[in-house]
């Protein structure tokens, strides 16, 4: 599909979200909330972050770095605010990410985004107050691809060195994906990302295969515990399950919390982000909180 394909994509997802969260406007007295600091200082809105908490927060609390899902090419940090609203209430540090979006950029760009803003964290953590040696990284669809490149990236010095990107040097204690989008190279919907997330920069790189293969990282990466989440009417969730089942012929510590068909209302893609005040949204962040807890 064409870039201006693309662009109507975005277009459709970011008028969808805009209507939903106008319906979902909160009352946020009850937490402090600093917005778009640079991680990159050069204008650009896809180089900003956001940080949520309680007042009052220990320095020692843990953090929760997120990456927003838009299937590579939508929407900034801001789509996910009602998800990162409900992690702060629960008492963690929450930093919020954006990242350039393709068609104007490509996905090797997007994870040099992700990990730049990763060494603006550690760099800045004293400042910042974030206690990163208690750090999990989340992200929902293409936001869970990002963290999946970031998490692999971050942990392996062959990786660091085919990517030509310098890890973050962050001991992530775990891993929250919610409804991964794993493949880049899809025969879905989602078709239209197959030929704009490289161009002819990445012909030949050491990293090309990674970007249109990524479950290649597995081979290459050290990945903290891992906790996923899909559903029965995720129209993308055999992405998850087939995560879930490279994990397991690995032996990686990880867990699956995939729901049925919903009775009452539809669980659909990214659900416990875009809906979290549905019952099955508070059983994802019961659950991934334990696991976080555990790890």
């Amino acid at each position: 599909m064409s870039k201006l394909g693309v662009l109507l994509w975005r277009h459709i997802f970011e008028s969808g979200d805009a209507k939903r969260l106008a319906t979902q406007v909160q009352d946020l007295s009850d937490l402090h909330i600093v917005r778009d600091l640079p991680y990159w200082n050069d204008g650009e809105q896809g180089h900003l972050f956001d940080i949520y908490e309680l007042p009052g927060l220990p320095d020692d609390a843990p953090v929760l770095i997120n990456i927003h899902g838009g299937g590579l090419f939508a929407s900034y940090k801001e789509v996910n605010v009602n998800f990162n609203y409900e992690w702060a209430r629960l008492g963690y540090r929450v930093v919020s990410l954006s990242y350039r979006r393709i068609p104007e950029t490509t996905l090797w760009h997007q994870i040099d985004d992700s990990m730049a803003a990763l060494r603006y964290l550690k760099a800045h953590a004293a400042e910042l107050r974030l206690n990163l040696d208690r750090c999990v990284l989340t992200g929902d669809s293409a936001g869970a691809l990002l963290s999946l490149f970031s998490l692999s990236i971050n942990s392996s010095e062959k990786l660091q060195k085919d990517f030509g990107i310098e890890g973050a040097g962050i001991p992530f204690r775990a891993g929250g994906f919610v409804s991964i989008m794993l493949d880049t190279q899809r025969r879905d919907l989602m078709s239209a990302i197959n030929n704009v997330v490289t161009d002819k920069s990445d012909r030949g790189k050491p990293y090309e295969k990674y970007l249109l293969d990524p479950p290649r990282l597995l081979g290459e990466a050290e990945l903290p515990p891992l906790f996923l989440v899909t559903s029965a009417e995720d129209l993308i969730g055999k992405d998850t399950l087939k995560f879930d089942r490279l994990l397991t012929e690995k032996g990686a510590r990880h867990e699956l919390l995939n729901f049925p068909k919903g009775s009452e209302r539809k669980l659909v893609h990214v659900f416990s982000v875009m809906y979290p005040m549905y019952p099955e949204s508070r059983e994802v962040f019961t659950k991934m909180d334990a696991f976080f807890k555990e790890a």
